[in-house]
């Protein structure tokens, strides 16, 4: 396999950056791109000083889900580092195969063709269902995973580079609605009620994967670990002799100056969402390949939201939520939700606007 791993002692001073900007494909560069003011809020979790004599630490990458898969632990044995990355990355493949909507076999594409019947399915993809559905209904459907079809008609606008027409949208949207979505915790099955449907978990299944591949690190013994997936980053324990994993938050403040926070985490999961490539411009107007599933159309604000949560899963799902919520709505709920950290940038007529909650908040 093109596994990659780089080893080195952990009493030198090593720094393994993850980019967790979604749209950010292993661009070995994006802080000289965040410097010259092309992106509002990028991330990175580094690696510093530990100071334990026997432990080394290892890295691994592979090209899993569409995007960079990386993994970070710490061990004593190569050997042994490389067979747990194997497994981590055997189950992201896994879930994957049965997460996937660009996957016609998969058990989500699946499920999608059904209609108005209860089916039973497998544990994964019950879980991020379960979990989607209750944070689609506490944003009041600004995360809904029913936004398939209208992610089928933007991307087709993507490659041809014009809008959608509005009686697709129109047509589109009747088969969008969390409330279409119907589950039953006793029997395990999921009930589609509405024509046309097409589940799309792209907002969620990432930082999902990122957890379960964390799982099975730890359960491999191997607790002082790392995963991201094209983002959606799940941290296990701290490094060894370390307080946690530094992360540090990248933005521009009102002068379009860089700025730089530092955060020190263990045992959560980190997500970013926001765009500042990914769009369609057509007549002045710029669409973020984000889909408000209210509208039916691209969102048009530049806005960047990292969240903080107790998982991956839910700090995926929360981002893609406060991406397309209105400005003041996302700020006020964000404050109102104790187990969220969020950070808020938004390019506004006023200038940049920022907004921080819960370790986001500055001393």
């Amino acid at each position: 396999m093109m596994d990659m791993y780089l080893r080195g002692k952990v009493s030198e001073l090593i720094e393994s950056i993850f980019p967790i900007m979604g749209f950010f494909l292993a661009r070995r560069n994006y802080l000289r791109y965040s410097a010259i003011g092309s992106a509002l809020l990028v991330c990175a979790v580094t690696i510093a000083d530990v100071g334990a004599q026997d432990i080394d630490r290892f890295g691994f990458t592979r090209y899993l889900m569409g995007t960079e898969a990386k993994i970070v632990l710490y061990a004593a044995d190569s050997t042994e580092a490389a067979g747990a990355a194997g497994q981590a990355f055997d189950r992201i493949n896994e879930l994957n195969e049965q997460l996937s909507d660009y996957l016609i076999d998969s058990e989500v594409s699946r499920l999608s063709k059904t209609r108005g019947q209860p089916i039973t399915v497998g544990e994964n993809l019950w879980n991020v269902l379960f979990t989607g559905q209750k944070i689609a209904r506490a944003s009041e459907g600004s995360f809904d995973m029913t936004v398939g079809p209208l992610t089928l008609l933007w991307r087709k606008a993507m490659r041809r580079a014009t809008l959608p027409d509005a009686t697709e949208i129109t047509n589109a949207m009747a088969a969008v609605g969390y409330r279409l979505v119907e589950l039953d915790a006793n029997s395990r099955t999921v009930q589609l009620n509405g024509e046309n449907m097409r589940l799309d978990l792209g907002g969620i299944a990432k930082g999902y994967a990122a957890d379960e591949a964390l799982k099975t690190l730890i359960e491999a013994d191997f607790a002082s670990a790392a995963v991201d997936i094209g983002g959606d980053i799940a941290l296990g324990n701290a490094p060894p002799g370390s307080d946690g994993w530094s992360v540090e938050v990248f933005d521009l403040n009102t002068e379009n100056e860089l700025e730089t926070e530092k955060l020190t985490l263990a045992n959560c999961g980190i997500a970013v969402s926001g765009d500042t490539y990914r769009y369609l411009e057509y007549d002045g107007i710029k669409y973020s390949h984000i889909i408000n599933p209210r509208t039916g159309y691209g969102v048009e604000h530049e806005r960047r939201v990292a969240v903080i949560a107790p998982s991956a899963m839910i700090a995926d799902a929360w981002a893609s939520a406060y991406s397309v919520t209105p400005w003041e709505s996302s700020i006020s709920d964000s404050i109102d939700r104790v187990n969220l950290s969020t950070r808020f940038v938004e390019r506004r007529e006023s200038g940049l606007e920022e907004v921080n909650t819960g370790k986001f908040l500055r001393d």
